[in-house]
């Protein structure tokens, strides 16, 4: 049980406070600002699973955060010469971009997605030793 001090302390402060304002008199208006700092990543939880026959690679899941209020793009860094490769995520099939960087996500807002990825390796599946995924904010 709390002491008889304890209860009466807050309570003579708040008819403190409330006396001191006359009855009648304009309402007081506190603004608080406070700067919150631009957060983003991206990480590629990697899938156990390896090249299937058909030239397929499960990737794993990508999670993305991002707290920009103007929004984040998801890219994937690859080499420039993949004929016919293509990424794949959430079962939407994105061509490999020619200059080695391919837009898998580009969003307007914030965000928390995870994503399952997966590279269909086109017609050379020996020439892919290194792959990233980056994200990028919009300011």
């Amino acid at each position: 049980m709390p002491s008889m001090k304890s209860a009466v302390m807050p309570a003579a402060f708040a008819a403190a406070f409330m006396s001191a304002t006359p009855a009648g008199a304009a309402s007081t208006v506190i603004r608080l600002a406070a700067y919150v700092p631009v957060y983003c990543n991206v990480e590629l939880i990697p899938a156990a699973s390896a090249a299937t026959g058909d030239g397929l690679i499960n990737l794993g899941t990508s999670r993305e955060l991002c707290n920009s209020p103007h929004g984040y793009r998801i890219i994937l860094q690859h080499p420039a010469d993949l004929v016919d490769a293509a990424i794949i995520s959430d079962a939407n099939r994105i061509p490999l971009s020619p200059r080695g960087e391919t837009v898998v996500w580009n969003s307007d807002q914030p965000g928390f997605e995870f994503r399952q990825l997966a590279l269909d390796l086109g017609k050379d599946p020996a020439s892919v030793k290194r792959l990233g995924l980056r994200i990028e904010v919009k300011y």
